[in-house]
């Protein structure tokens, strides 16, 4: 026997050992997908999910394969030129969310910035140049962060059911709102982040709500009065 015949003899034989090993099929999560109310809202355009809506009303996320449960946090991504204390949330859960660190993203992953391993990782280059188009003076975003404990979330195929979130206020204007599911445990996390192109995009400005409006009002016609009194007696 020769010695190349020898080798492809070899290499045959490692290719055919190869290939009889067992395969093993891995299951893995698809990211999150965020929805919300309102006829062509939080549709994914493939960059994101725009809404008009501000505030953004009975928004959640869906995950696949799906239901599936876990820790959820969502966050907010408000521009780091319009901040914000705090942004209460209300719906299925209500919880506030909280500014993470007084230092606001402006480079890297998400995940790296949240201290965790999430999948996907949320590069910045993914949600900033949206923003900067509305909002042009903003450099990096400030990040509010909401844990609302242990949720059940639907498949993609079923959106819009739970949870339905809300924003009193809203939010400023080219925020983003994206969500993390915890599969695993405290000790073990297993975070799944959302799809950058399924992350809730404000495109919209906020609308105040009614009892400020009646406030507003109330102040004007108090100011008119005044200035009616003035006009008399002088």
């Amino acid at each position: 026997m020769s010695y190349k015949f020898g080798i492809r003899i070899l290499q045959a034989a490692l290719i055919l050992g190869v290939s009889a090993l067992p395969c093993f099929a891995q299951t893995v999560d698809d990211p999150l997908h965020g929805y919300c109310a309102g006829v062509g809202q939080c549709i994914d355009n493939g960059t994101n999910s725009p809404t008009s809506a501000n505030p953004p009303s009975n928004f959640g996320f869906t995950v696949s394969p799906g239901p599936a449960s876990g820790d959820l946090l969502v966050d907010v991504l408000a521009p780091n030129n319009e901040p914000s204390s705090s942004f209460a949330f209300t719906g299925t859960v209500s919880g506030t969310a909280t500014l993470v660190s007084s230092t606001a993203w402006t480079s890297g992953d998400l995940d790296t910035y949240l201290g965790i391993s999430a999948s996907p990782t949320n590069s910045i280059g993914a949600y900033l140049p949206s923003t900067q188009v509305l909002d042009p003076g903003a450099t990096g975003f400030f990040v509010y962060q909401v844990d609302l404990g242990s949720l059940t979330l639907q498949g993609a195929s079923n959106p819009n059911l739970s949870p339905l979130e809300n924003i009193s206020g809203g939010v400023p204007l080219a925020s983003y709102i994206v969500g993390f599911l915890n599969e695993g445990t405290t000790d073990t996390p297993n975070w799944i982040a959302t799809a950058n192109s399924g992350a809730i995009f404000e495109t919209g400005t906020s609308v105040p709500e009614p009892g400020s409006l009646l406030l507003l009002a109330v102040g004007l016609v108090a100011i008119l009065g005044i200035g009616r009194r003035k006009i008399v007696t002088a």
